[in-house]
């Protein structure tokens, strides 16, 4: 097949997550013997040709990037743009985040398809969070204008022009993503959140992200020392500080333990408070790094955390934790709860100190035990989340929906 992707960014050109999936799952068409072109916006025009994958940076779609006021007259000049791209003969058209989901949709093309990786169907900050970290029930004016984190971070100048782009823009959103016929979801949970909210397509599926090859490198000895790895962004919803509160306990009975910090975000506010409440001493804080400097840390782990308090659409960092042959204590919510393997780890109460200081208490005091528990999580991961099997999964869901459509 001759597959289009669309995406505001692609590696090295990221934000997150999304990105890199988007790359391996493209990089896993090809190798499955597909021709596979992505297309995404650049500082300058380029072609380039990386892992089998046609990619070209288009300067006039960096748009893509924008967050509009208006994002229908957005998308329209976006959908233009990509219009003389894409008529090239292309089997599949495939969006792989929201901004090139809704200019697809003004396209109105019948072998169109949409990867659903956020909460940008119902949710106009994407996230689907209150600022107290917890799921939001809908943008009702109550929870835009008092409730909503993205309003209540921003300056007072800002903040009306943020509850109109959050208000005005979902209805067009909602009409969009049904225009796209074909809905792939990250996890359940995600797919449940929206379904809650919107009407889905008859034709939608739930596929995870895959885990990047060179997660599944070999994986060095055990480490020794007993070190506790977190990644990524360093914020409340996070749940950074029920992890320092947890740590401060679990320092009172674990001799030698240590704790790492990756990622960026709020870091001074959280460096202050572990000094306040004494573990500064302990904690490793790294900022942002490479994914090979992340895997690196993970093989010096004991054990990789994620105690967010948010609904989390998917557990990548579960995954990688894995990969690495690694146990993992994870907030029992959301993607994180999906991902989660038995007898890979221990789920905890989301936002509870308690339960995480004994989760990691369990696994840092067992090392046989750790050790078990990762050997377990490598296998599964080998079994579910490799790129091929997940780009599988994919060239399937085209070949049951677009023949049946056709």
């Amino acid at each position: 097949m001759k597959i289009a992707f669309l995406s505001a960014h692609f590696p090295p050109d990221f934000i997150g997550g999304g990105e890199w999936s988007t790359k391996m799952i493209a990089e896993g068409m090809a190798s499955l013997g597909h021709e596979v072109y992505v297309f995404c916006g650049a500082e300058k025009d380029a072609d380039e040709k990386i892992n089998g994958v046609n990619v070209r940076r288009v300067r006039a779609l960096r748009g893509l990037w924008d967050k509009p006021l208006f994002e229908k007259r957005k998308s329209s000049i976006m959908a233009k743009c990509l219009k003389k791209y894409l008529d090239d003969g292309f089997d599949i058209v495939h969006a792989h985040d929201f901004r090139s989901a809704l200019a697809l949709s003004m396209l109105n093309l019948d072998n169109s398809f949409v990867t659903v990786r956020d909460f940008a169907p119902i949710c106009g900050t994407t996230n689907n969070m209150l600022s107290d970290g917890k799921s939001c029930d809908g943008c009702s004016w109550k929870n835009v204008l008092l409730k909503c984190h993205r309003v209540k971070e921003a300056s007072l100048p800002r903040k009306p022009f943020r509850v109109w782009q959050y208000k005005y823009n979902l209805d067009f959103r909602d009409q969009s993503y049904k225009k796209i016929i074909r809905h792939i979801y990250i996890s359940n949970a995600l797919k449940n959140r929206v379904a809650s909210r919107m009407s889905l397509p008859e034709n939608n599926i739930v596929i995870p992200n895959p885990v990047g090859r060179e997660w599944l490198s070999n994986v060095d000895v055990f480490p020794m020392a007993k070190n506790i790895v977190y990644a990524g962004t360093v914020e409340q919803y996070k749940g950074i500080g029920v992890l320092l509160k947890s740590f401060a306990k679990l320092r009172k009975d674990v001799s030698g333990v240590k704790l790492t910090i990756i990622g960026s975000g709020h870091v001074e506010k959280y460096r202050k408070f572990a000094e306040s409440i004494g573990v500064a001493d302990a904690v490793n804080w790294t900022g942002k790094l490479s994914q090979d400097e992340v895997r690196k840390h993970f093989d010096q782990s004991f054990v990789v955390v994620q105690p967010s308090i948010w609904e989390e659409p998917f557990g990548r960092t579960v995954i990688e934790a894995y990969a690495r042959g690694r146990a993992v204590v994870a907030s029992n919510i959301g993607g994180l709860k999906e991902t989660f393997k038995d007898g890979t780890g221990v789920l905890v109460k989301p936002g509870s100190v308690d339960e995480l200081y004994l989760a990691l208490k369990k696994i840092v005091s067992d090392k046989e035990n750790a050790q078990k528990m990762g050997m377990l999580a490598r296998n599964y991961v080998e079994q579910n989340f490799t790129v091929e099997n997940i780009a599988g999964k994919y060239i399937d869901f085209y070949n049951l929906t677009h023949q049946n459509h056709s």
